[in-house]
């Protein structure tokens, strides 16, 4: 044989299939820091006004 996998064998210079991503993101707790004006993410939460843009929070 050549050295190549016969029919019906595996491809064996192919790797594996990477494994699937989990599915989501960030869990929702970001919500509380982020501004509604801007979108910034603020250090503290609750926030009275945004650190970037200055909008007071609703």
């Amino acid at each position: 044989m050549s050295g190549t996998d016969g029919p019906g064998e595996p491809d064996r210079r192919t790797p594996d299939p990477a494994p699937a991503e989990p599915e989501g993101g960030e869990s929702a707790c970001w919500l509380e820091k982020v501004c509604a004006e801007c979108g910034a993410i603020q250090d503290t939460a609750p926030f009275d006004r945004c650190a970037r843009c200055g909008a007071v929070r609703e």
